[in-house]
């Protein structure tokens, strides 16, 4: 009778462990950033692009990428002037913002607002 009573009451805390609502992401605290050579590197690239008007700025240092965001890669030939990064952070274009992100949580870590246009 205790082997079942054993088996019944570890099934049951299995089971209330399986239904617990999980853990939600926490932003990411990383404190990676865009460095001021990097914005001058992505300033300077985009800077001799011809100028129309920009879209609305759509990312802030904070948000996550939602599942109908897609970021486009930056240009190869800007990314041959800027340093590589370590992994799972990589850059992206969104609108008209460059933005850093963290490829594991989709958090946004920085942005260049309004120059990608």
């Amino acid at each position: 009778m205790e082997r079942r009573a054993f088996l019944f009451s570890t099934t049951a805390l299995l089971l209330a462990g399986c239904a617990s609502q999980g853990s939600t992401s926490a932003p990411d605290t990383s404190g990676m950033k865009f460095s001021d050579k990097e914005r001058q590197a992505i300033l300077a690239f985009y800077g001799t692009q011809k100028r129309g008007t920009p879209p609305a700025q759509r990312a802030k240092p904070g948000d996550v990428l939602d599942a109908g965001q897609r970021p486009a890669k930056l240009p190869s030939d800007l990314l041959a002037k800027l340093p590589d990064l370590p992994a799972p952070y990589t850059r992206y274009v969104l609108g008209a913002d460059i933005i850093l992100v963290n490829r594991d949580s989709h958090a946004i870590l920085d942005v260049i607002p309004q120059i990608a246009y």
